[in-house]
Formats: C-alpha cells, sequence, structure tokens
C-alpha cells in the first residue's frame, strides 16, 4: 500500500472509485478486483462467506459466490468460486 502526498493511504494501482463488494446489507469498497478474486477494505471480524454482488457506483458488473475470505494486512482477499455478470436480458442463444 502506498500513501498519497497528503500522507494518507493510498490506492493501488488499478483502483477504481465507486467499485464495492455488497454481500447482504454489507458494502465494502473493492481495492483490486480480478476474474478469481478481490481485495476489500474490511476489518478482520468480516465473516464472508456466500453471494455477493459487485457494483461499479450505480451499475450491476456481477453476481458472485464468495468461498474464502483471508486477512491480508488490514485488508480483505476475498476468492470467488464463480463470477457471472450481470445481464438485464437473457443471454442471446435463448432470446
Amino acid at each position: 500500500m502506498h500513501c498519497d502526498a497528503d500522507g494518507g493511504r493510498g490506492a493501488p494501482r488499478g483502483f477504481r472509485p465507486g467499485l464495492v463488494l455488497e454481500a447482504g446489507t454489507r458494502r465494502f469498497p473493492i481495492l483490486d478486483l480480478s476474474a478469481d478474486s478481490c481485495l476489500i477494505e474490511a476489518s478482520d471480524s468480516a465473516a464472508l462467506r456466500g453471494f455477493a454482488d459487485i457494483w461499479d457506483g450505480e451499475r450491476h458488473l456481477s453476481q458472485c459466490l464468495l468461498v474464502v475470505a483471508a486477512p491480508e494486512g488490514d485488508l480483505l482477499r476475498c476468492s470467488f468460486k464463480r463470477r457471472t455478470p450481470f445481464r438485464l436480458e437473457p443471454p442471446r442463444d435463448f432470446a
């Protein structure tokens, strides 16, 4: 983790403001997102398992199934069993 010029905690490379993981009623800022995991700001007491959604502001990006949440310093790495892009319409081959 690197620091901003003002001494605050900076975001890792690839950070997109507004990107959040929503698990139930809880929302966590996503600092890093890959195909199989994400790194979030969460207390080490956060026990995340099961279904979650990934949002970019008001845009629903994907639904995922969390299988592991392991601490990485003061952050939490969540691994996906699956991550499915969210869509409002049926897939093309079923339309």
